[in-house]
């Protein structure tokens, strides 16, 4: 069996981000659930990243033309445009043969029990999820419910609304009750629309129930995105993320060599090191990753002191593809 063929290919399931929950009876994605579900999710729903990262896997392995005519099945409408745009970006999957082809790696792969083809997939998904915030991402404007917010915090103690088009003032008034009018009625809408993103729903139940009430824009375009003030992470930051969504995947998780079948091959349990070659595997650092000891016979230290120095950094909370709606 050729090294490719270990790995089982994940299927196209065609949904959208509301229904995740579908991708629940897909195995290959078991670990992938398992992560997102902490990392990714919105109070107390289910994560919808795993359908995001199926979506994101299929979408970089077609071309621009494929993709309008899988979508269109769909029937979702998208343009050649969406996807050659300058803000489109393929998910790297150009890591494969190093993933498999490392042999260390993967016998502790073995003695953890764990399945490479799922595993596989919990890679590509924590690797793509950090490069959505971490390389050319863009940032967060304030969205239009913030806006909205800030403005009937200003309109209670305000003594007057002026309006302009252009750089004329087209209406002004000073009416208390003119005033109160318009904040009562916004904090209506403010309050209704926060009851149904609070509700324990589903998040294509709470889109069905905003479009009841004309406030689904907010939920579909309320957040604005900045896609020409990009940043960049540090990939010292980088590593730390990656690292801190593998320890909680592997918290409870131990290693057994009786897994591997060949006895006097030699294998690491150590879950450091396990982590710190799949930082190599993605190419966020070189080989000095994968070495278990240095030249002089010393234990890898090099991920256990980064984690010792950015241990109370904090990290970005949005991301292009993977941000919640």
């Amino acid at each position: 069996m050729e090294q490719s063929q270990l790995i089982k290919e994940l299927p196209d399931l065609k949904i959208g981000w509301w229904e995740s929950y579908k991708c629940l009876d897909e195995p290959l994605l078991e670990y992938v659930w398992e992560v997102a579900n902490h990392f990714v999710s919105y109070e107390g729903d289910i994560s919808i990243a795993p359908a995001k990262f199926v979506n994101r896997y299929i979408t970089s392995k077609l071309t621009p033309e494929e993709n309008v005519l899988r979508l269109k099945e769909m029937g979702i409408d998208k343009s050649l445009d969406d996807f050659i745009a300058p803000n489109f970006k393929k998910m790297d999957i150009s890591f494969k043969d190093r993933f498999l082809e490392n042999e260390d790696l993967q016998n502790t792969i073995k003695a953890f029990g764990l399945d490479v083809s799922k595993l596989w997939y919990l890679l590509l998904f924590v690797h793509d999820y950090i490069e959505d915030f971490g390389t050319n991402a863009p940032s967060l404007k304030k969205s239009e419910v913030q806006d909205i917010g800030d403005f009937v915090d200003n309109l209670s103690d305000s003594t007057g609304i002026i309006l302009t088009k252009g750089r004329k003032k087209n209406f002004i008034t000073s009416e208390k009750k003119t005033i109160e009018f318009i904040q009562f009625a916004l904090d209506y809408y403010i309050k209704t629309y926060n009851d149904i993103i609070n509700h324990n729903l589903a998040p294509n139940d709470k889109l069905n129930l905003l479009k009841d009430i004309g406030l689904n824009h907010f939920l579909e375009h309320g957040q604005a995105i900045d896609f020409e003030n990009q940043r960049t992470l540090e990939i010292t930051f980088k590593k730390w993320k990656f690292a801190d969504m593998f320890q909680y995947f592997l918290k409870d998780r131990k290693a057994d060599k009786k897994n591997i079948s060949n006895i006097n091959v030699k294998v690491s349990a150590d879950k450091i090191m396990f982590i710190s070659r799949l930082i190599y595997t993605v190419g966020y650092d070189g080989k000095r990753y994968n070495e278990e000891y240095d030249p002089d016979g010393n234990k890898n230290r090099k991920l256990s002191n980064l984690l010792r120095k950015y241990r109370n950094e904090d990290f970005p909370d949005f991301a292009n593809h993977y941000y919640l709606f």
